[in-house]
């Protein structure tokens, strides 16, 4: 009867153990096959609130991002729109275009910084910003301001495709 009790107990000690051994990153919510002790440590140990938490702060961290996307969708139509404005004008809406998209990108690289696929596009993005940048605009040359038009729709693909990449709409 005592080597019964002690087995017992040492059972039960192992499982408690076992229940308390249960780091907060391997609690997760949708796994049905966890033991009921694993269940109750990650709920008392805050493992499942980490969890959400963390779940909580990437969608808010992809709303920011969708919501820069929608901002350099604005200030390219914006872009576009004032093609055939006076210079001052367009000067303005390249600087809000350059700005949105270079605070973009900038959070696009931190936040992807593991994703290769990711980095390229961001980095092909950054170049053609660069060469828009360079390029000076007149606005009585037709051709000019056609070839303007061409590269804010070029530049809103790829913006677009990234975008997509992404998983954001």
């Amino acid at each position: 009867m005592k080597t019964l009790t002690a087995t017992l107990l040492a059972c039960l000690t192992a499982a408690a153990l076992n229940g308390c051994a249960t780091a907060p990153g391997q609690c997760d919510p949708r796994d049905r096959d966890a033991s009921m002790l694993t269940k109750m440590n990650c709920d008392y140990t805050g493992g499942y609130d980490a969890e959400v938490k963390q779940k909580e702060q990437g969608l808010t961290d992809a709303r920011a991002e969708n919501a820069m996307f929608h901002q350099v969708y604005s200030n390219i139509q914006a872009q576009q729109a004032s093609v055939h404005q006076d210079l001052a004008i367009q000067q303005r809406q390249q600087d809000a275009l350059n700005a949105s998209m270079s605070q973009l990108l900038a959070q696009l690289k931190a936040r992807h910084a593991d994703q290769g696929q990711v980095q390229k596009k961001i980095t092909a993005l950054e170049q053609q910003l660069k060469a828009g940048q360079a390029k000076p605009v007149v606005n009585d040359d037709p051709v000019q301001l056609a070839a303007r038009q061409e590269q804010l729709k070029a530049l809103q693909k790829k913006v677009t495709q990234l975008q997509f990449s992404l998983g954001y709409e």
